[in-house]
């Protein structure tokens, strides 16, 4: 199967190679645990090669995004045009009143007609809770489900953000059981260490196509995002 590297050190090795081409993957865990980072990390390192990704948006401004990001390491002028940030959090101020599924239509017409004109190979979700919220989903699986069959006519590369609870337990990875409907999942935890400390840890839960790692790895950043066996 054709695969899509992140670069971001040691994560492609537990990924078995990648992300499958044209899968949809959701990447949960509770705050603090740097989803974003990672989404971002992925598609500004293909940028730098010439793979083209598009961040999509819902509630952080590009500019606030941008610049976190830069604090972060990954400055939007070493992307050059292939890293594209869609800045969708003023809109759905606009559109709250306009209806239950308007603002899906909306969301759907925005990333497709992108591809037309800036074709894109990754595309990055922030957040799918964000979506659900605007888009006031009735069935979440039934609306997921659907969605996550739009996102694979797409033909891109798909990253999903999910939020979840400080205090979800470890076999939890998703709020409405979309675990089942995604063809992979990248857990992200905080797990303490002694009295004061707490470390970032990262699983590969399940990746349709793909011989992976299954048990958790320390996520670590001193400057530099890397992905390395849990420390002791």
């Amino acid at each position: 199967m054709e695969k899509i590297r992140t670069y971001v050190d040691g994560l492609d090795e537990i990924l078995g190679g990648g992300l499958p081409v044209g899968s949809v993957t959701l990447v949960t865990g509770p705050p603090g645990t740097m989803k974003s980072t990672v989404c971002y990390a992925a598609l500004h390192r293909n940028a730098q090669r010439g793979v083209r990704g598009l961040y999509v948006s819902l509630e952080q401004a590009r500019d606030s995004l941008e610049r976190q990001m830069e604090g972060l390491g990954y400055p939007r002028g070493n992307a050059g045009d292939c890293l594209s940030v869609l800045d969708l959090s003023l809109l759905h101020e606009r559109m709250e009143q306009a209806g239950d599924r308007v603002w899906l239509d909306f969301f759907k017409m925005y990333t497709q007609s992108i591809r037309q004109s800036y074709p894109y190979e990754l595309l990055a979700l922030d957040s799918l809770d964000a979506l659900e919220i605007l888009a006031r989903f009735r069935d979440h699986r039934r609306d997921l489900f659907h969605l996550l069959q739009w996102l694979r006519r797409l033909k891109a590369t798909c990253l999903l953000i999910g939020e979840l609870p400080r205090d979800s337990p470890p076999e939890v990875f998703s709020k409405h059981r979309e675990e089942f409907l995604a063809d992979g999942i990248l857990h992200l935890r905080l797990e303490k260490r002694g009295e004061f400390e707490v470390q970032r840890r990262i699983r590969v839960v399940k990746l349709r196509g793909a011989r992976h790692e299954t048990g958790y790895r320390a996520l670590v950043f001193d400057g530099h995002l890397r992905v390395t066996q849990v420390l002791a």
